[in-house]
């Protein structure tokens, strides 16, 4: 069980989704679980959407009329 740690010196909040069989069995190949870490490259994932998320919002919001 994991102790509740600071990461990058921030709280860390559990966060538990469900996901597909299948999309786990890709990300498992992908990183050679069990030799990676499968919920680091889910936080670096949730990460990455949400910058490009914020950049694609930022530029619609001044092409707005």
């Amino acid at each position: 069980m994991s102790k509740n740690r600071l990461f990058k010196e921030t709280p860390k909040t559990r966060l538990i989704v469900s996901v597909e069989t299948e999309t786990v069995a890709a990300i498992d190949r992908l990183i050679r679980y069990p030799s990676a870490n499968r919920s680091e490259f889910v936080r670096l994932a949730i990460e990455e959407k949400l910058e490009r998320d914020v950049v694609r919002f930022q530029n619609r919001a001044s092409v707005a009329p």
